[in-house]
């Protein structure tokens, strides 16, 4: 989760207290090694890693890279992927408070088995999640 988040009141309290794994993402090579390492000291612990492959939330319809800390994670940890798709930013835009009214929707994909190149990997991710974002926004906007 953005660093920044450690000082929403609430919020922060909560990450902390379930383990999330702050990222200063203006530092990006030291960001990558630090999420590395606390990745690695927090994997005894029996829990779940979410991670938003493109840093950041995305207004529907623009395409931004994915990042590369996505492929180094997957290769760390050697675990299943869970993608999810979402149409979400269609009723919660990433700039403003306006919520719109409709459906929210949150779609968990197949499982991507450990033990694929990064760069197969993150082709994988990526045209998984966005294909079936775009359907879940198009099905929303009918």
């Amino acid at each position: 989760m953005k660093r920044e988040l450690l000082w929403a009141p609430i919020l922060g309290w909560y990450a902390t207290r379930i383990g999330c794994v702050p990222v200063d993402r203006g530092k990006r090579g030291a960001a990558i090694s630090r999420m590395m390492a606390d990745v690695k000291s927090g994997a005894s612990q029996p829990g779940q890693l979410i991670i938003y492959p493109q840093g950041t939330r995305v207004a529907p319809g623009v395409k931004a890279p994915y990042k590369v800390g996505t492929a180094l994670l997957y290769g760390q940890l050697k675990q299943d992927c869970v993608p999810a798709a979402t149409n979400v930013g269609l009723f919660w835009p990433k700039h403003g408070i306006l919520r719109r009214p409709g459906v929210a929707v949150v779609e968990f994909l197949p499982r991507i088995a450990p033990g694929l190149r990064g760069a197969e990997f993150m082709e994988r991710l990526e045209r998984e999640v966005e294909s079936a974002s775009d359907l879940l926004m198009a099905e929303a906007q009918d």
